[in-house]
């Protein structure tokens, strides 16, 4: 075995030394003063003397204190209507202020002195390593709060630049969306119209193969289309106030239902509301989360010949979840964190169409109010769709 020393560069650093705090000693006796502040050296802290009243005030609003010593019997401003003067400044209000006094307890008021502030009183004659113990408590407990304010600072600071940030990214997510909307979109529209056209105009003289391909380029463009429609539904999300209002869920869900099957007018799904559900949501945003997930159980439950589907409402924990619920193909549960993704798809196009933005619209309407949304479900199975707002 090879033992090696470290030299000298290889040694650890030391940690940098703690700032010293400020300690104020009040007393208009000198000695008792210096008596105090020999006490008080091995904290190594910044010891301040005041020997009065007045001139503890004037130090107080030079600097701030961990804690201030302050003698009961002093002339002109005794401790008492000194402590009174120091918590009626907002600066030093929450300054812990420590009796010392000469005075036995049967000769203190104590009583008035805490009704000031006062966190303690020591007698004489002080016990050196008794005034030490209760003067470093306090002095670290002022370190720990200088500590969380600079913690709260560079926190606002960090939410100041990341609000920043996000400023300009939906900026510039508005711009992107004002390009879908007119500068792609708008040339698609164009694209299946004149496609659209031909095959009214020509599709007597075409051959099959043609037909069928000019059939196959209106079905692309009205995916993209599709497509480009849901980014600025997602885009308009972003943006706006949330406005909550106490929202009927089951209401809304009737109305949807109604007019999505009316899409459907061959099919025969059952549907089964609960009644007297209601969010405090924003009503507008509620409606297309539903509708999304609605749209979503009747996509999936196609090959059913009897599909049911379920909205209800169920408390677990004391928390309120809804939930959408149906008896499709279901979705293997690996796979679960996929399924809010935009463009993320679990099954193929040609089974089930779509633009594959419905639950992304419907995680960022949640995800705007503080809430939360996940599924559960099983391959064959159906699945079910959850929602706390």
């Amino acid at each position: 075995m090879v033992t090696r020393t470290r030299d000298a560069h290889e040694i650890a650093p030391t940690p940098p030394a703690k700032a010293k705090v400020n300690v104020l000693l009040v007393d208009d006796d000198a000695t008792k003063r210096f008596a105090l502040r020999t006490i008080l050296a091995p904290l190594d802290e910044n010891v301040v003397e005041a020997s009065s009243g007045a001139d503890a005030l004037r130090q107080l609003l030079r600097n701030e204190f961990a804690v201030v010593l302050l003698d009961v019997r002093m002339p002109i401003m005794d401790g008492f209507e000194t402590a009174q003067l120091i918590r009626q400044r907002p600066r030093s209000e929450l300054t812990p202020i420590i009796f010392v006094t000469a005075l036995d307890q049967a000769e203190t008021d104590m009583g008035r002195g805490y009704n000031l502030g006062a966190v303690d009183f020591v007698f004489a004659p002080v016990v050196p390593a008794i005034m030490r113990a209760k003067v470093s408590v306090f002095v670290e407990l002022y370190r720990a709060q200088q500590e969380l304010r600079r913690y709260r600072t560079q926190l606002e600071t960090l939410v100041e630049e990341r609000t920043i940030a996000l400023t300009a990214i939906n900026r510039e997510l508005e711009a992107f969306s004002y390009s879908v909307s007119h500068d792609l979109r708008g040339p698609l529209v164009s694209f299946d119209a004149m496609s659209q056209m031909m095959l009214e105009s020509y599709g007597g003289q075409l051959d099959e193969d043609a037909t069928a391909n000019l059939e196959r380029m209106r079905e692309a463009s009205k995916r993209m289309t599709s497509v480009f429609d849901g980014l600025q539904m997602l885009f308009r999300l972003t943006s706006g106030e949330i406005r909550r209002e106490q929202t009927d869920v089951s209401a809304l869900a009737a109305q949807i239902v109604q007019e999505q099957q009316a899409e459907y007018p061959d099919r025969k799904v059952e549907v089964d509301i609960a009644p007297g559900i209601t969010v405090n949501a924003d009503k507008r945003l509620v409606r297309i989360l539903l509708s999304n997930l609605i749209n979503n159980s009747l996509k999936f439950t196609g090959g059913n010949k009897s599909p049911r589907i379920t909205v209800g409402r169920e408390m677990v924990d004391g928390e309120s979840r809804v939930f959408v619920r149906d008896d499709g193909v279901g979705f293997d549960m690996i796979d679960s964190h996929r399924l809010f993704g935009a463009f993320q798809r679990l099954h193929s196009q040609s089974d089930f169409p779509g633009a594959g933005i419905g639950l992304a619209t419907a995680r960022r309407i949640v995800n705007r109010h503080g809430g939360r949304i996940w599924a559960e479900g099983a391959v064959g199975e159906g699945a079910t769709f959850y929602f706390v707002l």
